[in-house]
């Protein structure tokens, strides 16, 4: 068999290397098209849930689209995407949105999972019962409203000064019956406000409290149990 001249196998290697690259950007172009198509959909029905949903000053409002299935073939519309939601399922965690191009009667049902979020307090490292709360042993995470079952701290600050009462927990949400400011058995100062003066003595706390409970507390000097407001850490106030 006779052998092609040399000049005629290069020409035929890069005639199908051209060809091979072509096919391929062909195919990195439509894929590119594809990609596009499901994000502006995407995004279009993550602004309308959240345009719906949030309220003025509402930072606290995730929205969050359902990814797409990479073989659902957007068409091209000339003008943009159309959503919408019953009021109904606006009410819902995860919204049923439609999707449509009126340019060509295009439509698809989509889902969006929205999510109220809030800040709260957690330890970040394993602590014992009775160590005080610092900065080095908290921190603000952002929550789900509705995983969240009872009352917590918004803010670190909020809970500085304050012992553990049991075991928590890394990760899990410190609540107001789970410290004490004033923990029963304290000694404490109280601070006794009449006409504008300020008597201070000693005392027990006969009761756990947070800021700004009333609790039961023993007057060292008197003996007598006063009913006395949390201030902060180890102090008290009693109005006379």
């Amino acid at each position: 068999m006779k052998k092609l001249p040399r000049y005629l196998n290069q020409q035929i290697f890069l005639s199908t290397l051209i060809c091979t690259a072509m096919i391929f950007s062909n195919i990195v172009t439509a894929s590119d098209e594809i990609n596009l198509a499901h994000k502006q959909v995407l995004d279009a029905a993550e602004k309308f849930v959240f345009d719906k949903l949030h309220h003025e000053n509402d930072e606290n409002l995730q929205v969050k689209a359902s990814p797409l299935d990479h073989r659902i073939n957007i068409p091209l519309c000339s003008e943009p995407f159309q959503i919408s939601a019953s009021p109904e399922a606006l009410t819902q965690s995860t919204i049923t949105v439609r999707a449509s191009c009126p340019s060509n009667n295009w439509y698809l049902f989509m889902m969006v999972k929205a999510t109220q979020i809030q800040p709260v307090v957690v330890l970040s490292s394993a602590v014992s019962p009775g160590s005080l709360i610092t900065r080095q042993n908290v921190k603000i995470v952002k929550m789900d409203k509705k995983r969240i079952r009872s009352s917590t701290f918004a803010d670190i600050e909020s809970v500085l000064g304050a012992r553990i009462k049991r075991r928590i927990r890394p990760g899990q949400p410190l609540i107001p019956k789970q410290v004490c400011f004033v923990c029963k058995g304290d000694n404490i100062l109280i601070t006794a406000k009449t006409q504008g003066l300020s008597i201070k003595t000693s005392g027990i706390a006969q009761q756990d409290g947070n800021v700004g409970d009333t609790i039961a507390v023993r007057n060292n000097h008197s003996k007598k149990l006063v009913n006395a407001q949390v201030l902060s850490a180890n102090n008290v106030v009693v109005s006379i």
